[in-house]
């Protein structure tokens, strides 16, 4: 985009010492234009790809890192704890003959910008 940004100038320079028409330079600067456009969506684009990579990179993160406390401190829980403390974060359990699908309540921890997670569960603080 600097190099168009530098054509465009060129070609001014040129027009003030008339070695241009008014005609060619806005033919060219039309032109220069419409690539300058395509470059800045394209921009757009690659820029709004590497956000969505980053977000979901950053979600996949807080995941492992969660169900890694999660287990921790699932484990040291009795089985009446255990059961309650599954219950308060599976909203559905569908069994199929070769898995499991689970479907977790959404939790605050996992919406975007989400950096202050505290505790998995509250009430159930493993310190």
């Amino acid at each position: 985009m600097n190099e168009i940004e530098q054509e465009i100038t060129c070609y001014v320079k040129a027009l003030g010492q008339g070695k241009l028409s008014i005609e060619r330079l806005e033919e060219e600067i039309g032109a220069l234009n419409a690539n300058k456009q395509l470059l800045q969506d394209e921009l757009h684009t690659i820029e709004q790809k590497i956000n969505d990579a980053t977000a979901r990179d950053y979600d996949a993160e807080i995941l492992q890192r969660t169900l890694q406390d999660f287990r921790t401190s699932f484990t040291g829980l009795n089985p009446t704890e255990q059961s309650e403390a599954l219950q308060c974060v599976l909203k559905n359990v569908v069994v199929h003959p070769q898995k499991l699908a689970l479907e977790v309540f959404e939790l605050e921890e996992f919406l975007p910008g989400s950096q202050n997670r505290k505790e998995w569960l509250p009430g159930l603080d493993s310190n």
